[in-house]
């Protein structure tokens, strides 16, 4: 992951967005998703957004962060240096590091349950995944999870099958 802070610049005005992220690709997409579906948290970009068109606005990195608990200080830096039209709140604040309640965990849990994801999503993970080896902790992990577990009939009739069909050919 590459943290970072980092600056959404509009090319016409020159007005700027200064944000931070632990991973800088990952925000980009969420602000970049946002904005194209008129849901940014940020009003006064969006709706510049919406006026200039989405080829009007530059993607930057201010400054790299090694540590990600640097981020917020850093924010802050950049945000009193550049004091960016589109940025409302003058104090850099973030969730990184709090603690939810039981209680949040599961409304927040209770949100997402349902939720179905679209067949290309669901290909662009798989893609995404293909091809890599999990860590050995992960396959521990997984094996340990997968003990005493037993195919019922159903199952193991199919298993058998696919086993002749593998050794006719």
């Amino acid at each position: 992951m590459t943290s970072a802070i980092y600056a959404i610049v509009n090319q016409v005005t020159r007005d700027m967005y200064v944000g931070s992220a632990v991973s800088v690709n990952r925000r980009w997409n969420a602000h970049r998703c946002n904005l194209r579906l008129g849901k940014h948290h940020c009003k006064h970009l969006q709706n510049a957004y919406v006026k200039y068109g989405a080829a009007s606005f530059d993607w930057e990195i201010v400054e790299f962060v090694a540590d990600k608990n640097d981020l917020l200080k850093r924010e802050q830096f950049w945000l009193d240096f550049f004091r960016p039209a589109y940025n409302k709140r003058a104090k850099a604040d973030s969730c990184l590091g709090v603690k939810r309640s039981d209680e949040s965990r599961k409304r927040m849990a209770d949100a997402q349950r349902g939720r179905k994801q679209s067949p290309e999503t669901i290909a662009k993970r798989s893609a995404a995944l293909k091809g890599r080896a999990r860590p050995p902790e992960v396959r521990a992990k997984i094996s340990e999870s997968h003990r005493n577990i037993r195919p019922n009939a159903g199952t193991r009739a199919k298993m058998s099958e696919s086993a002749k069909r593998r050794q006719r050919s």
